[in-house]
């Protein structure tokens, strides 16, 4: 039997987070086909993980990402010789970052190591996502053009995200489309019923509680409707508080539930009716097919990249302020836009049999993204290097 090919798969940590559920799914398939060491920045590991799989933590137990700057300048130096010296020490033929900070450190460790394979992903919208301090928009300006060019290749979860590092960062490296995975069953499960349009109608979202996210939006069209409606959100983050206060000022705070970080989300989702994104951009939305997975409705909003490729094949739209979208597998509306919000809730609440339907199709949808598939893309781009 041939030996395994050595491979790494690098990220900060294994949180609650979009790119830290890909890699812990991923993991499954990769070591049905690799000899696979996952790298971790922190010693914070929230999800399972595939124990066929060889686990480095390069921080000491109890060191997490620090805010200080000069302090993060120091752990970075740190780590960018700590990585290269994991690379040596277990032999790793080729070697997959997730997200900035990762993918600068394997652009690096491929100029010290010419034989060494590099592949990084990124997994959001950079010319959105980096600009919100004028410090970090400069620095990623600078060192993804520079570090990122240094690499093998690179896979996003969007074109849209690809078509921007093209436009924006000069990326000259080959670049590729992979989705997000999905653990999918064979039976989808019995959808909640609802009959009386006068009971309660649960709504459910799920994100780190921060701007990009918008949940903000979501309370707001919650309080454009009956009170018969019902929040639950998952996920925390910095703007708990100001979401809290929130729907006081709104008087709607006995209609939300602020759930915080739970394992396992889909069990505690699949007992709602329907669930929205409310996110202002997106790389590819785990959380989405996670709420597809279970047979949910969903409602998104048409952000910059995830969404229209998810629920409409990537067929463009044109969504009316304050309304919204009828797409092939969900309901589209404008970013930002909570009347417009408000009101596709109000549709999947009031129409049974389209409810019903999306429920179905987003089922059949999101098999599509089964971890089995989308590990072969992935496999098959190791393969290539």
């Amino acid at each position: 039997m041939p030996q395994k090919r050595k491979i790494a798969l690098f990220v900060s940590a294994i949180g609650f987070g979009g790119a830290e559920k890909v890699v812990s799914l991923l993991l499954d398939e990769l070591t049905k086909y690799f000899d696979v060491t996952l790298i971790l920045l922190y010693d914070e590991i929230k999800l399972p993980l595939n124990k066929n799989a060889k686990i480095v933590i390069l921080s000491k137990p109890g060191s997490s990402f620090k805010s200080n700057i000069l302090a993060r300048l120091y752990d970075n130096f740190k780590f960018i010789f700590k990585y290269q010296k994991a690379l040596r020490k277990h032999n790793i033929e080729v070697a997959v970052s997730f997200l900035v900070r990762q993918n600068i450190m394997n652009g690096i460790a491929k100029m010290n190591n010419k034989q060494l394979k590099t592949i990084i992903s990124e997994r959001c919208f950079p010319s959105i996502m980096y600009s919100d301090q004028m410090a970090t928009s400069f620095l990623t300006k600078l060192l993804i053009p520079y570090f990122y060019n240094k690499n093998d290749k690179l896979f996003s979860n969007s074109i849209y995200i690809n078509n921007d590092l093209v436009s924006n960062y000069n990326i000259k490296i080959d670049t590729s489309v992979i989705y997000n995975p999905i653990l999918t069953k064979d039976r989808k499960p019995k959808l909640k019923s609802y009959k009386n349009l006068e009971d309660i109608f649960n709504v459910v979202t799920v994100g780190r509680l921060i701007p990009v996210k918008n949940q903000k939006s979501i309370i707001e069209a919650l309080s454009l409707l009956p009170s018969n409606f019902i929040l639950d959100i998952y996920g925390d983050g910095e703007l708990h508080d100001d979401l809290n206060l929130q729907s006081k000022e709104l008087n709607i705070q006995d209609r939300i539930h602020f759930n915080g970080n739970v394992n396992n989300v889909k069990s505690h989702i699949v007992e709602k009716h329907c669930f929205v994104l409310s996110s202002i951009t997106e790389g590819f939305p785990n959380v989405v097919l996670e709420a597809m997975s279970v047979g949910l409705p969903v409602i998104c909003t048409n952000c910059m990249s995830g969404p229209l490729e998810l629920l409409n094949d990537n067929e463009k739209v044109n969504i009316l302020s304050g309304s919204f979208v009828k797409a092939k597998y969900g309901l589209l509306v404008n970013v930002d836009d909570a009347v417009g919000l408000s009101q596709a809730i109000k549709y999947m609440q009031n129409n049974i049999e389209e409810r019903n339907m999306y429920s179905k199709l987003s089922f059949e949808r999101a098999k599509t993204y089964d971890v089995s598939n989308i590990g072969i893309h992935v496999k098959n781009l190791i393969d290539s290097l």
